[in-house]
């Protein structure tokens, strides 16, 4: 009922309060202006004023951010697409037909019995890395889509699958009770042939289950999960689809953070034998369990992503935006070209003549797949892709595995990583986020970037510009900041080159300058926020053009219509570690930017931000 009163309070507020910047209201679209908080200072926070009522606007909706957004439309077209009866299979390539076995896999209703069948096959494996335990996690626990694992990130994994809220409520509390001696050897017996005896496996099990049901010491924690959504007074019922012990008293954020490290903590593979002895336990009290459509789509992009792109693409050809891009991409490079010329560094001319060329190599594509120009058709590289790859209509766990090693292949053969473009499980080029790839000097904007609310063939070029632009200028920025400026114009490093631009004291001091602003960890991707934007708007209001370009309502739009691309419901802080939260992104970027405060009339600005840090 909470979130009902804010909404009608914020609904009123806007439709009751003139904008104090936008004074003429018809250069904002209706699409922009529902997202506003006109409450909101610009000034002090823009985010604010240009998202503040992104998150209530989009309540419901199955993404938290314009990202997801225009992923969940593409999904949409993928899973309408596969949906469709296939043409004979003479005239569909074998990687299509994969994928619509995986499809036809993941939408079949999950039993419990499958589940715990394939758990059993993992823990007779040879070794049981991050891999495995993540498509165990994610079958005994039922995720949407398959966890990412890592050695350094397994805590926050178990605190993601700890703070899901049941939909079911406590069904069977005798299921989180610790097991006895007795259930125990019932269940061991259900095992295949185990390296060790029960009677050395029972004290193990029987430590860890006092451990899960202990209550800890707030002094005695480290570290805590993300605490955005809650505090330190929340209370923390039985989890969704837990199968393990939980404590008779209250559970809060210290117990949350004790449990979540503890398991992070056990061995990979007693850990799969104990939750397959747990999960042997439940399932008698599980119930079926399926995805949705577009989940499964989506997870047929996310693993076999070629093969998905490449069916999109036939029925949503990419090529109409790209003479629009290429001219935008080419008046970015023009600038900053122009930029490395004047050498404020001064840089010494074979580490021009290295900038430079780099700059006039650096290439943009419109999507993961090769070239149409290559002498191996586009079907026959991917094809010589997936080769390996083989997916069952009815193994959805067994596919799960294979496409997680077809993709740690990939990841470990640079050669075949960039045959085609590369794409990873989790990582770029899976998803609508566009990137820079060092080693191909090229940037990469996937065809499902292109799409409304960010793109309309048909939109003012100040929204352009303020949005693609600003993307475009972004990732070009990356291959000079101080991470990746080491790679040449071919892709190839070559880091004494890097190192002797740090001989130029001016281009130290602002990588220190940048560093002791933002952090050692976020600075390339804040230089590269900052630089973006300062192409982009260079770009557009410097470089002529027609009446009422250059006029205040303009320029205010130009920002408005960038802060769009960050607007999100503000709790989700994904990628915060390597980009920083979105209002902190917006607002660090507006607070470093002059044309900002004087086209919002912005008379102060936060102590420390009132110069740039500028590379170059």
């Amino acid at each position: 009922m909470r979130v009902d009163v804010q909404l009608l309070l914020m609904t009123t507020a806007i439709l009751s309060f003139p904008s104090p910047c936008l004074c003429r209201r018809a250069q904002l679209p209706s699409s922009l202006r529902r997202h506003m908080n006109r409450l909101a200072d610009p000034c002090k926070d823009f985010y604010e004023y240009a998202c503040g009522n992104w998150m209530w606007t989009h309540q419901g909706r199955p993404y938290r951010s314009l990202l997801e957004q225009l992923d969940h439309v593409y999904h949409g077209k993928l899973a309408k697409l596969l949906d469709q009866p296939p043409p004979p299979a003479a005239k569909e390539p074998r990687f299509v037909r994969m994928l619509r076995d995986y499809y036809t896999a993941c939408r079949t209703p999950l039993e419990a019995t499958p589940s715990a069948e394939f758990v059993l096959k993992l823990c007779g494996m040879a070794e049981v890395d991050g891999n495995e335990l993540a498509v165990a996690l994610t079958a005994l626990f039922q995720t949407d889509v398959l966890l990412e694992v890592t050695d350094s990130n397994l805590a926050t994994v178990w605190a993601q699958l700890i703070l899901r809220p049941s939909a079911e409520g406590d069904r069977n509390a005798s299921l989180h009770q610790p097991l006895s001696r007795e259930q125990f050897d019932q269940l061991w017996r259900r095992l295949p042939a185990p390296e060790e005896t029960p009677d050395k496996v029972w004290p193990k099990v029987k430590e860890l289950e006092e451990a899960i049901t202990a209550k800890v010491e707030k002094d005695a924690l480290g570290w805590l999960p993300d605490t955005t959504t809650y505090n330190a007074g929340t209370l923390f019922p039985v989890p969704a689809y837990w199968m393990l012990p939980w404590p008779t008293f209250e559970t809060g954020l210290s117990y949350v953070t004790h449990l979540s490290q503890y398991l992070a903590n056990q061995p990979p593979r007693f850990l799969l034998h104990y939750l397959l002895l747990r999960s042997l336990h439940r399932d008698g009290e599980r119930a079926p369990w399926s995805f949705t459509r577009l989940e499964c789509a989506a997870q047929g992009r996310l693993f076999i992503t070629h093969a998905a792109v490449w069916l999109v693409e036939q029925h949503h050809p990419r090529l109409q935006a790209n003479g629009t891009l290429q001219s935008l991409f080419g008046e970015l490079k023009q600038r900053f070209g122009l930029r490395l010329k004047a050498n404020r560094n001064k840089f010494s001319a074979a580490t021009q003549r290295f900038l430079l060329e780099k700059l006039e190599r650096m290439s943009l594509r419109l999507s993961i797949l090769p070239s149409a120009e290559a002498v191996e058709s586009v079907e026959e590289r991917v094809e010589q892709h997936y080769k390996q790859l083989r997916i069952n209509a009815t193994d959805y766990f067994g596919n799960l595995l294979a496409v997680m090693e077809h993709s740690r292949g990939q990841a470990e053969n640079p050669a075949t990583k960039y045959d085609l473009h590369p794409v990873k499980v989790h990582g770029y080029g899976s998803y609508a986020s566009p990137f820079f790839m060092p080693m191909g000097n090229a940037l990469l904007v996937p065809l499902s970037l292109l799409e409304a609310p960010l793109y309309r063939p048909e939109q003012r070029q100040v929204l352009t510009y303020s949005s693609l632009g600003f993307i475009l200028g972004h990732e070009l920025s990356h291959g000079f900041a101080p991470v990746d400026v080491h790679f040449d114009a071919f892709g190839q490093p070559n880091r004494s080159k890097s190192l002797s631009m740090l001989t130029s004291r001016r281009f130290l001091s602002q990588v220190l300058c940048l560093h002791r602003r933002h952090g050692i960890f976020i600075a390339d991707e804040k230089f590269a926020d900052l630089n973006g934007l300062d192409l982009a708007y260079g770009a557009y209001f410097e470089a002529g053009g027609g009446p009422g370009r250059c006029t205040p309502a303009q320029k205010q739009l130009f920002f408005f219509n960038f802060a769009q691309f960050f607007c999100s419901d503000d709790r989700n802080l994904e990628d915060s570690e390597e980009h920083g939260s979105d209002r902190k992104r917006v607002n660090d970027a507006m607070a470093s930017f002059d044309p900002f405060r004087q086209a919002y009339g912005c008379k102060s600005v936060r102590r420390g931000s009132r110069t740039r840090c500028q590379l170059y």
